[in-house]
């Protein structure tokens, strides 16, 4: 994909406001981007309104329980599971979905007691509050053939058939080893986010931790998070990210305020960043490779 952006295109992109994107929507609690790591805390109070049970198998009968998700990442987990059985034969078996806040602070306070101080706890559980799994859109995920919730899964066939195709449904691998000291967390091969195809597809191919792509995401328009597909996504963050363009520097003064004006950008964008092989309607589509 090109790096090199027009400024005219660049312009086009932000719309004139006097209220910021980073309060755009999809980064509110009930969004899909909702950033939650210890410095960015979801209150004791929140509770996804719409949790499911995802149809998938589990670890043990009694996890069932225990796997509950947001309905739209719920029925995203349920095609990740039969794409794999279907593409390659294997069995991927659910762990631990939605916790309540309070559900979360035991197993932080277990684990301060098993290690013996917060410091070392917080390298290896959230505190309440700082858990994804309390937005219901996290899923742990280990496989018939190693069911462990340790760095090993990595290195099963099923582990990194998930790391290679689990954007194509939504997810992304949330915790790497090389991007600890950003998120602030160790290594979880196991702990898959659901963002959506096209974030999740950017993200990916971009192959940078989600606060990275968050804090930055935040200065879009709300029109380019929710509507934007993953070739213009990855587009306009690996230019804004390498330093290549004027994103984020400059306001037109022609906004994009109509449905009309803002899927005419879309997909003038989207055409200028298309990889070879990727028709714009393929792309407007959400297909994703």
């Amino acid at each position: 994909m090109r790096k090199a952006f027009a400024v005219c295109f660049l312009c086009l992109l932000l719309i004139a406001s006097s209220v910021s994107s980073a309060f755009a929507a999809p980064f509110d609690d009930d969004g899909l981007l909702r950033l939650v790591n210890r410095e960015e805390k979801i209150t004791k109070k929140y509770e996804p309104a719409d949790l499911v049970k995802p149809n998938v198998p589990t670890n043990k009968k009694s996890q069932q329980e225990s796997i509950y998700m947001r309905a739209e990442a719920a029925a995203a987990l349920e095609k990740m599971f039969q794409a794999a059985m279907d593409e390659q034969g294997y069995t991927l078996l659910a762990v631990s979905g939605y916790r309540a806040y309070g559900l979360q602070q035991v197993m932080f306070n277990n684990k301060v007691a098993a290690v013996g101080s917060k410091e070392k706890a917080w390298r290896k559980v959230a505190p309440a509050g700082a858990s994804e799994h309390q937005l219901g859109l996290a899923q742990d995920v280990i496989c018939d053939n190693y069911r462990y919730l340790n760095s090993g899964f990595a290195e099963t066939a099923e582990g990194q058939w998930l790391y290679a195709n689990c954007h194509r449904f939504g997810f992304i691998v949330r915790y790497l080893k090389e991007w600890d000291d950003i998120t602030g967390y160790a290594a979880e091969p196991w702990h898959f986010r659901y963002l959506g195809v096209n974030h999740a597809a950017a993200v990916h191919w971009l192959n940078i931790p989600y606060e990275t792509y968050a804090h930055q995401a935040m200065l879009l328009p709300e029109y380019i998070l929710t509507d934007g597909n993953a070739y213009l996504l990855y587009g306009v963050m690996d230019n804004a990210l390498n330093g290549d363009g004027c994103l984020f520097e400059e306001i037109c003064d022609a906004a994009c305020e109509t449905k009309e004006q803002q899927q005419a950008t879309i997909e003038e964008m989207t055409a200028y960043f298309l990889p070879e092989g990727i028709t714009l309607e393929m792309a407007l589509s959400g297909q994703v490779h």
